[in-house]
This record gives structure tokens, sequence and C-alpha cells, in this order.
């Protein structure tokens, strides 16, 4: 059965400083709304989940085998399963992050989540 979800009704959780989020997850998708401070950079990572999403807001550069791919508002991506990539964010981001299947480790501190290594 369909589930309406209010983004605006879940409240941010903060990460850290730079980083707070909204997460929704179901058995087989995960879907996060990120917001990241400018300036930050995401190390790099590579997991078995597909990851897309949608930029609302803000300027941001993927970065995966030598190639940048630059994004703004309306734009998304696709990154496939085991692709090494790292992200930067040139100003203040919201964007929605869907897994498939879900990053279960993402929820968990010290699981993968990595807010001590973001710059």
């Amino acid at each position: 059965m369909p589930k309406k979800i209010v983004w605006d009704e879940i409240p941010w959780e903060p990460v850290n400083k730079d980083v707070s989020r909204k997460v929704i997850m179901g058995d087989h998708l995960m879907m996060v709304l990120y917001r990241f401070g400018a300036g930050l950079t995401w190390p790099e990572e590579m997991h078995v989940s597909e990851q897309g999403g949608y930029i609302l807001k803000g300027k941001v550069e993927f970065h995966s085998g030598g190639t940048t791919l630059e994004l703004g508002p309306g734009e998304s991506y696709f990154i496939e399963s085991n692709v090494p990539h790292y992200t930067h964010f040139v100003e203040e981001t919201i964007l929605i992050d869907v897994f498939a299947p879900p990053r279960k480790n993402l929820m968990e501190k010290g699981g993968g989540f990595a807010p001590d290594k973001t710059t």
C-alpha cells in the first residue's frame, strides 16, 4: 500500500555541525533528505547499493574515476553498485539520496557514516 511522506513533518536529525538528514527506510529502498554545509567534502566511498538522487538546492561536484560531474537544482545523478566516488558541496546543498538496497550502516554510529571524516 502506498505511503504518503511529508518531509516537512519529519524533524532534521543533526549528524554533525555541517550535515543533517531526514530518513525513510523500507526493506528494499532508503531515501534520505540531506542538508550539507558549503565547502564540505564527503570522503571517497564505495558500496553495494545503487545510489541515485535529486538536487533541490545548491551546487554539488561528484568525483569518480578522474571524472567530475557538476550538478545543481533540478538535476539528478545515478551511481552504480561498487563504484568509488566522493562528493564536494560547493554551496549549501539540499538533496534527496536514494539507495537500493538500503545502507543500514548509515544509521549506526561508527558503522560507515563517517561524520567525523567530512572536511
